[in-house]
């Protein structure tokens, strides 16, 4: 092995050992990762135990079933701990609007507020444990044609629903990390 590659391996070492050391010594937790107690469940595992109440409308359901695939991928449990309640509110504003007033251009905001509360509980019945709002923009062209206008929005309102379930489990995976420390 040649002087140089020998150094940069040294060097590459050294620099994740530091690492490791700096992460542990600011109190770095992986979100998802095991737990030292064992009588305490990982954030991970409280996901698996929330129950989705169902949503009004149409972008409701597509909320719904996007927090059931990232909260429970194994399916519903038997015995939920808690109940996640959101309502959900779409609304469409026109940016881009030439000389003759056709709407090239459209902004589809999503804002969802999420209350989790225990569920079935003696110390957590009924109360609420956390909530939120997110608001999620999406833009997207409106062209002439309209059905390629339709799938345009279509696709906007796909990808501000998959945004907010990503942040409200995220959300909820720290609360149940804060919370179990």
């Amino acid at each position: 092995m040649s002087s140089s590659r020998q150094n940069s391996a040294t060097h590459g070492l050294s620099l994740a050992l530091m690492l490791v050391i700096f992460l542990g010594a600011c109190g770095f937790r992986p979100l998802y990762g095991q737990k030292n107690s064992a009588s305490s469940r990982t954030a991970e595992e409280n996901l698996g135990l929330i129950e989705v109440k169902s949503i009004n409308d149409r972008i409701g359901q597509q909320l719904h079933n996007n927090l059931l695939v990232r909260l429970n991928p194994h399916g519903p449990s038997d015995r939920p701990a808690y109940s996640l309640s959101i309502s959900v509110l779409e609304s469409i504003s026109n940016l881009g609007v030439k000389k003759s007033s056709v709407v090239t251009r459209g902004n589809l905001r999503v804002t969802a507020t999420y209350s989790l509360s225990g569920y079935n509980s003696e110390d957590l019945g009924g109360q609420s444990l956390t909530s939120g709002t997110i608001i999620s923009t999406s833009s997207y062209d409106i062209p002439q044609a309209q059905y390629t206008a339709l799938a345009a929005a279509k696709d906007a309102r796909a990808r501000a629903v998959r945004e907010i379930a990503d942040d409200i489990r995220t959300r909820l995976a720290v609360y149940f990390q804060q919370a179990t420390d």
